[in-house]
Protein backbone atom coordinates (compact mmCIF):
# COMPACT_ATOMS: atom_id res chain seq x y z
CA UNK A 1 0.00 0.00 0.00
CA UNK A 2 1.65 3.44 -0.76
CA UNK A 3 1.69 6.03 2.06
CA UNK A 4 -0.11 8.47 0.02
CA UNK A 5 -3.44 5.81 -0.05
CA UNK A 6 -2.34 5.37 3.46
CA UNK A 7 -2.98 9.57 4.09
CA UNK A 8 -6.54 9.03 2.86
CA UNK A 9 -7.14 6.01 5.68
CA UNK A 10 -5.07 7.74 8.46
CA UNK A 11 -8.63 8.90 10.12
CA UNK A 12 -9.46 5.15 10.47
CA UNK A 13 -6.22 3.54 11.18
CA UNK A 14 -4.22 3.43 14.32
CA UNK A 15 -0.80 3.42 14.34
CA UNK A 16 -0.26 0.26 14.55
CA UNK A 17 -2.55 -0.95 11.59
CA UNK A 18 -0.27 1.60 9.33
CA UNK A 19 3.03 0.57 10.88
CA UNK A 20 1.63 -3.14 9.56
CA UNK A 21 0.56 -2.18 6.55
CA UNK A 22 3.28 0.29 5.14
CA UNK A 23 6.37 -1.18 3.58
CA UNK A 24 8.20 1.80 5.43
CA UNK A 25 10.65 2.49 8.33
CA UNK A 26 8.78 3.19 11.77
CA UNK A 27 10.97 6.81 11.46
CA UNK A 28 9.83 7.80 7.99
CA UNK A 29 6.10 7.33 9.24
CA UNK A 30 6.97 9.30 12.45
CA UNK A 31 7.72 11.84 9.76
CA UNK A 32 4.65 11.61 8.10
CA UNK A 33 2.83 11.68 11.26
CA UNK A 34 4.10 15.05 12.05
CA UNK A 35 3.22 16.80 8.51
CA UNK A 36 6.39 16.21 6.47
CA UNK A 37 6.45 15.41 2.85
CA UNK A 38 7.24 11.63 2.48
CA UNK A 39 5.52 10.34 -0.91
CA UNK A 40 9.26 8.62 -1.88
CA UNK A 41 9.75 5.17 -3.80
CA UNK A 42 8.26 2.16 -1.48
CA UNK A 43 12.11 0.51 0.38
CA UNK A 44 13.00 -2.57 -0.75
CA UNK A 45 12.45 -6.18 1.34
CA UNK A 46 16.09 -7.40 1.64
CA UNK A 47 16.87 -10.78 1.44
CA UNK A 48 16.75 -12.63 4.67
CA UNK A 49 19.92 -15.31 5.56
CA UNK A 50 18.66 -18.86 5.93
CA UNK A 51 20.82 -18.79 8.78
CA UNK A 52 18.87 -15.94 10.40
CA UNK A 53 15.59 -16.94 10.12
CA UNK A 54 16.69 -20.94 11.80
CA UNK A 55 18.05 -18.28 14.68
CA UNK A 56 14.91 -16.66 14.90
CA UNK A 57 12.85 -19.72 15.08
CA UNK A 58 15.52 -21.26 17.66
CA UNK A 59 15.03 -17.76 20.00
CA UNK A 60 11.01 -18.13 19.18
CA UNK A 61 11.11 -21.71 20.42
CA UNK A 62 13.25 -20.61 23.36
CA UNK A 63 11.68 -17.52 24.45
CA UNK A 64 8.14 -17.59 23.29
CA UNK A 65 6.72 -14.45 25.05
CA UNK A 66 9.12 -12.21 23.05
CA UNK A 67 7.72 -9.92 20.53
CA UNK A 68 9.00 -8.51 17.57
CA UNK A 69 11.02 -5.76 19.19
CA UNK A 70 12.21 -7.84 21.74
CA UNK A 71 12.72 -10.33 19.71
CA UNK A 72 15.16 -8.42 17.27
CA UNK A 73 17.13 -6.49 20.32
CA UNK A 74 18.18 -10.51 21.44
CA UNK A 75 19.41 -11.34 18.11
CA UNK A 76 21.63 -8.09 17.57
CA UNK A 77 22.83 -8.40 20.94
CA UNK A 78 23.65 -12.13 21.17
CA UNK A 79 24.89 -11.85 17.33
CA UNK A 80 22.49 -14.28 15.35
CA UNK A 81 21.43 -11.93 12.93
CA UNK A 82 19.57 -8.89 12.31
CA UNK A 83 16.11 -9.24 11.45
CA UNK A 84 12.99 -7.00 10.94
CA UNK A 85 10.80 -7.08 14.05
CA UNK A 86 7.46 -7.24 11.35
CA UNK A 87 9.41 -10.47 9.70
CA UNK A 88 9.91 -11.53 13.43
CA UNK A 89 6.49 -11.53 14.03
CA UNK A 90 5.93 -13.29 10.94
CA UNK A 91 7.75 -15.80 12.06
CA UNK A 92 6.09 -16.41 15.48
CA UNK A 93 3.15 -16.65 14.13
CA UNK A 94 4.13 -19.43 11.34
CA UNK A 95 5.94 -20.96 14.57
CA UNK A 96 2.39 -21.13 16.57
CA UNK A 97 0.74 -22.95 13.60
CA UNK A 98 3.75 -25.98 13.45
CA UNK A 99 3.62 -25.51 17.63
CA UNK A 100 -0.53 -26.29 17.54
CA UNK A 101 0.34 -29.03 14.62
CA UNK A 102 2.63 -30.66 16.69
CA UNK A 103 0.62 -30.91 19.89
CA UNK A 104 -2.57 -32.29 17.89
CA UNK A 105 -0.51 -34.71 16.21
CA UNK A 106 0.76 -36.29 20.26
CA UNK A 107 -2.79 -35.62 20.94
CA UNK A 108 -1.85 -33.49 23.66
CA UNK A 109 -5.07 -31.86 24.16
CA UNK A 110 -6.41 -31.70 27.25
CA UNK A 111 -8.89 -34.64 27.70
CA UNK A 112 -12.89 -33.95 27.61
CA UNK A 113 -14.94 -33.38 30.79
CA UNK A 114 -16.23 -36.27 32.42
CA UNK A 115 -19.45 -35.41 30.70
CA UNK A 116 -20.40 -32.99 27.91
CA UNK A 117 -23.18 -30.37 27.48
CA UNK A 118 -25.92 -32.49 27.39
CA UNK A 119 -29.00 -30.07 26.14
CA UNK A 120 -32.72 -30.93 27.87
CA UNK A 121 -35.60 -32.67 25.96
CA UNK A 122 -38.06 -31.05 28.13
CA UNK A 123 -38.59 -28.92 31.19
CA UNK A 124 -37.79 -30.74 34.71
CA UNK A 125 -34.54 -32.45 33.53
CA UNK A 126 -31.63 -29.96 34.04
CA UNK A 127 -31.02 -26.87 36.66
CA UNK A 128 -28.37 -24.01 37.02
CA UNK A 129 -27.06 -22.21 39.61
CA UNK A 130 -25.17 -18.79 39.55
CA UNK A 131 -25.73 -15.61 41.51
CA UNK A 132 -24.88 -12.07 40.15
CA UNK A 133 -24.15 -8.56 42.00
CA UNK A 134 -26.61 -5.54 41.28
CA UNK A 135 -25.74 -2.07 42.63
CA UNK A 136 -28.28 0.37 44.31
CA UNK A 137 -27.87 3.34 46.16
CA UNK A 138 -24.26 3.11 46.44
CA UNK A 139 -24.13 -0.38 47.52
CA UNK A 140 -23.87 -4.39 45.80
CA UNK A 141 -25.94 -6.76 46.96
CA UNK A 142 -25.64 -10.81 45.93
CA UNK A 143 -28.73 -12.18 43.94
CA UNK A 144 -28.48 -15.87 43.45
CA UNK A 145 -30.82 -17.72 41.03
CA UNK A 146 -32.08 -21.36 40.32
CA UNK A 147 -33.68 -21.51 36.00
CA UNK A 148 -34.83 -25.05 34.55
CA UNK A 149 -32.07 -25.25 31.06
CA UNK A 150 -35.16 -25.98 29.31
CA UNK A 151 -36.97 -22.86 28.99
CA UNK A 152 -34.73 -20.84 31.50
CA UNK A 153 -37.89 -20.53 34.03
CA UNK A 154 -37.12 -18.96 36.90
CA UNK A 155 -37.33 -21.74 39.59
CA UNK A 156 -35.99 -19.25 42.64
CA UNK A 157 -33.86 -16.51 43.73
CA UNK A 158 -32.66 -14.47 46.95
CA UNK A 159 -30.89 -11.54 47.34
CA UNK A 160 -28.76 -11.30 49.95
CA UNK A 161 -25.37 -8.73 51.50
CA UNK A 162 -22.90 -11.87 50.71
CA UNK A 163 -22.89 -14.67 48.79
CA UNK A 164 -22.65 -17.55 51.10
CA UNK A 165 -23.57 -20.94 50.81
CA UNK A 166 -27.09 -20.27 52.59
CA UNK A 167 -28.27 -17.70 50.32
CA UNK A 168 -27.71 -20.22 47.51
CA UNK A 169 -29.39 -22.87 49.62
CA UNK A 170 -32.74 -20.42 49.19
CA UNK A 171 -33.47 -20.45 45.21
CA UNK A 172 -33.53 -24.49 46.15
CA UNK A 173 -35.17 -24.48 48.74
CA UNK A 174 -37.94 -22.31 46.75
CA UNK A 175 -37.79 -24.67 43.70
CA UNK A 176 -38.72 -27.76 45.68
CA UNK A 177 -41.64 -26.03 47.08
CA UNK A 178 -42.64 -24.97 43.35
CA UNK A 179 -41.98 -28.57 41.94
CA UNK A 180 -44.05 -30.61 45.31
CA UNK A 181 -40.35 -31.61 46.25
CA UNK A 182 -39.52 -32.83 42.51
CA UNK A 183 -35.64 -32.69 41.94
CA UNK A 184 -34.00 -32.54 38.35
CA UNK A 185 -33.90 -35.55 36.63
CA UNK A 186 -30.27 -35.57 35.09
CA UNK A 187 -28.05 -33.05 37.67
CA UNK A 188 -27.84 -29.08 38.12
CA UNK A 189 -25.40 -27.37 36.81
CA UNK A 190 -23.16 -25.38 38.91
CA UNK A 191 -19.76 -23.13 38.82
CA UNK A 192 -16.85 -23.18 40.78
CA UNK A 193 -17.75 -20.68 42.78
CA UNK A 194 -16.62 -21.63 46.77
CA UNK A 195 -20.64 -21.54 47.50
CA UNK A 196 -20.89 -24.51 45.37
CA UNK A 197 -18.13 -26.01 45.81
CA UNK A 198 -18.51 -25.98 49.58
CA UNK A 199 -19.04 -29.03 52.12
CA UNK A 200 -21.98 -27.33 53.11
CA UNK A 201 -23.74 -27.27 49.62
CA UNK A 202 -22.50 -30.57 48.83
CA UNK A 203 -24.04 -31.91 52.08
CA UNK A 204 -27.14 -30.20 51.04
CA UNK A 205 -27.73 -31.74 47.36
CA UNK A 206 -26.63 -35.12 48.51
CA UNK A 207 -29.64 -35.15 51.19
CA UNK A 208 -32.12 -34.21 48.43
CA UNK A 209 -30.33 -37.07 46.05
CA UNK A 210 -29.62 -34.04 43.55
CA UNK A 211 -26.75 -35.26 41.04
CA UNK A 212 -24.19 -31.73 41.00
CA UNK A 213 -21.98 -31.27 37.65
CA UNK A 214 -20.11 -28.05 37.52
CA UNK A 215 -18.71 -26.27 34.49
CA UNK A 216 -15.29 -26.34 33.34
CA UNK A 217 -13.02 -23.49 35.12
CA UNK A 218 -13.26 -19.97 33.96
CA UNK A 219 -15.33 -21.49 31.00
CA UNK A 220 -18.70 -19.30 31.67
CA UNK A 221 -19.77 -19.69 28.39
CA UNK A 222 -20.67 -23.52 28.90
CA UNK A 223 -23.11 -22.76 31.02
CA UNK A 224 -24.91 -20.43 28.62
CA UNK A 225 -28.33 -20.16 29.67
CA UNK A 226 -27.77 -19.21 33.14
CA UNK A 227 -25.23 -16.73 32.03
CA UNK A 228 -27.81 -15.41 28.96
CA UNK A 229 -30.33 -15.27 31.98
CA UNK A 230 -28.22 -13.39 34.74
CA UNK A 231 -28.20 -10.31 31.90
CA UNK A 232 -31.59 -10.45 31.25
CA UNK A 233 -32.48 -10.59 34.67
CA UNK A 234 -30.40 -7.25 35.45
CA UNK A 235 -32.18 -5.70 32.34
CA UNK A 236 -35.11 -5.93 33.85
CA UNK A 237 -34.54 -5.35 37.45
CA UNK A 238 -32.66 -1.95 36.84
CA UNK A 239 -36.16 -0.69 35.09
CA UNK A 240 -37.96 -2.42 38.44
CA UNK A 241 -36.08 -0.73 40.70
CA UNK A 242 -36.06 2.77 39.19
CA UNK A 243 -39.66 2.36 38.73
CA UNK A 244 -40.47 1.11 42.23
CA UNK A 245 -38.39 3.88 43.97
CA UNK A 246 -40.25 6.41 42.22
CA UNK A 247 -43.53 5.33 43.14
CA UNK A 248 -42.49 4.53 47.05
CA UNK A 249 -43.63 0.97 46.63
CA UNK A 250 -41.57 -0.11 49.57
CA UNK A 251 -40.78 3.18 50.88
CA UNK A 252 -40.84 1.89 54.99
CA UNK A 253 -38.54 -1.41 54.26
CA UNK A 254 -34.93 -1.47 54.79
CA UNK A 255 -32.88 -0.99 51.47
CA UNK A 256 -32.09 -5.21 51.26
CA UNK A 257 -35.96 -5.45 51.87
CA UNK A 258 -36.46 -3.17 48.96
CA UNK A 259 -34.00 -5.52 46.75
CA UNK A 260 -35.68 -8.36 47.85
CA UNK A 261 -38.99 -7.18 46.52
CA UNK A 262 -37.73 -5.60 43.05
CA UNK A 263 -35.69 -9.37 42.78
CA UNK A 264 -39.58 -11.10 42.87
CA UNK A 265 -41.01 -8.88 41.12
CA UNK A 266 -38.45 -8.93 38.24
CA UNK A 267 -38.50 -12.65 38.49
CA UNK A 268 -42.48 -12.66 38.08
CA UNK A 269 -41.99 -10.54 34.86
CA UNK A 270 -39.52 -12.68 33.38
CA UNK A 271 -41.33 -15.74 34.30
CA UNK A 272 -44.85 -14.46 32.87
CA UNK A 273 -44.84 -11.43 31.36
CA UNK A 274 -42.05 -10.94 29.22
CA UNK A 275 -42.25 -13.88 26.33
CA UNK A 276 -39.05 -15.33 24.65
CA UNK A 277 -38.86 -15.46 21.06
CA UNK A 278 -36.47 -18.93 21.27
CA UNK A 279 -39.70 -20.58 22.68
CA UNK A 280 -42.07 -19.46 20.47
CA UNK A 281 -43.22 -16.26 21.24
CA UNK A 282 -44.41 -17.96 24.49
CA UNK A 283 -42.89 -17.01 28.09
CA UNK A 284 -41.49 -19.71 30.05
CA UNK A 285 -44.19 -20.27 32.08
CA UNK A 286 -46.48 -21.12 29.25
CA UNK A 287 -44.19 -23.49 28.34
CA UNK A 288 -43.01 -24.76 31.81
CA UNK A 289 -46.98 -25.15 32.50
CA UNK A 290 -47.88 -26.87 29.22
CA UNK A 291 -49.84 -23.76 27.84
CA UNK A 292 -47.13 -22.99 24.91
CA UNK A 293 -49.74 -24.77 22.45
CA UNK A 294 -52.34 -22.75 23.22
CA UNK A 295 -50.81 -19.88 23.92
CA UNK A 296 -49.43 -19.43 20.45
CA UNK A 297 -53.10 -20.22 18.85
CA UNK A 298 -54.07 -17.41 20.85
CA UNK A 299 -51.33 -14.96 19.63
CA UNK A 300 -51.90 -15.95 16.06
CA UNK A 301 -55.45 -15.14 15.92
CA UNK A 302 -54.72 -11.92 17.50
CA UNK A 303 -51.98 -11.14 14.98
CA UNK A 304 -54.92 -12.30 11.81
CA UNK A 305 -57.90 -9.72 13.77
CA UNK A 306 -54.99 -6.90 13.73
CA UNK A 307 -53.88 -7.47 9.94
CA UNK A 308 -57.52 -7.20 9.55
CA UNK A 309 -58.28 -4.08 11.28
CA UNK A 310 -58.93 -0.77 9.69
CA UNK A 311 -56.24 2.09 10.66
CA UNK A 312 -58.22 5.21 11.20
CA UNK A 313 -56.36 8.32 10.41
CA UNK A 314 -53.99 10.07 13.04
CA UNK A 315 -55.30 13.13 15.20
CA UNK A 316 -51.86 13.59 16.48
CA UNK A 317 -48.52 14.74 15.70
CA UNK A 318 -46.16 11.55 15.25
CA UNK A 319 -43.77 12.77 18.01
CA UNK A 320 -46.72 13.99 20.05
CA UNK A 321 -47.63 10.02 20.06
CA UNK A 322 -43.99 9.04 20.76
CA UNK A 323 -44.15 11.03 23.79
CA UNK A 324 -47.30 10.03 25.10
CA UNK A 325 -46.01 6.26 24.93
CA UNK A 326 -43.10 7.31 26.63
CA UNK A 327 -44.18 9.22 29.07
CA UNK A 328 -40.81 10.77 29.87
CA UNK A 329 -42.26 13.52 32.22
CA UNK A 330 -43.25 11.19 34.74
CA UNK A 331 -39.64 9.85 34.74
CA UNK A 332 -37.23 10.30 38.05
CA UNK A 333 -34.01 11.52 36.89
CA UNK A 334 -32.55 8.22 37.69
CA UNK A 335 -35.23 6.29 36.04
CA UNK A 336 -34.66 8.28 32.74
CA UNK A 337 -31.03 7.99 33.11
CA UNK A 338 -31.23 4.25 33.81
CA UNK A 339 -33.11 3.59 30.37
CA UNK A 340 -31.30 5.95 28.36
CA UNK A 341 -28.33 3.39 29.24
CA UNK A 342 -29.66 0.88 27.31
CA UNK A 343 -29.39 2.56 24.20
CA UNK A 344 -25.76 2.78 24.22
CA UNK A 345 -22.67 0.45 24.60
CA UNK A 346 -22.51 -2.06 27.90
CA UNK A 347 -25.52 -0.96 29.67
CA UNK A 348 -25.22 -2.67 32.65
CA UNK A 349 -21.76 -1.36 33.24
CA UNK A 350 -22.25 2.33 32.71
CA UNK A 351 -25.76 1.45 35.22
CA UNK A 352 -23.68 -0.12 37.75
CA UNK A 353 -20.93 2.88 37.70
CA UNK A 354 -23.11 5.24 38.61
CA UNK A 355 -25.15 3.65 40.85
CA UNK A 356 -21.96 3.62 42.89
CA UNK A 357 -20.47 6.94 42.02
CA UNK A 358 -24.50 8.58 42.76
CA UNK A 359 -26.01 8.00 46.19
CA UNK A 360 -29.33 9.20 47.18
Amino acid sequence: MKLCALAGEHRRLTDDEIKDQAPFSRSQLYRWQQGEDLDRKEREQKAIPEKTVEQAASVVATYPHLGGRKGQAYMLYHQLGSIGEKKYDEIKGNARRLFMREVARRELFSAKEAFEHIRPKRPGEIWAEDFTDVVVDGRTFKVATLIDVYDEFYLGAAAGVRATAALVRQPIDQALKLMDGWVPRLYLLSDNGSQYISETHGRLLTSLEIVQRRIPACVPQYNGAIEGSMREFKSVFYNVWERRKRTGADKEKSLLEQVRSAVKETITLLNEAIPRPSLGGVTPADVHYGRKGAKQREINQYREEESRRDVPPWTRDYWKVLKSGLGLEAMSDDELLTKSAFFGRKPLRRIAKRNRECVG
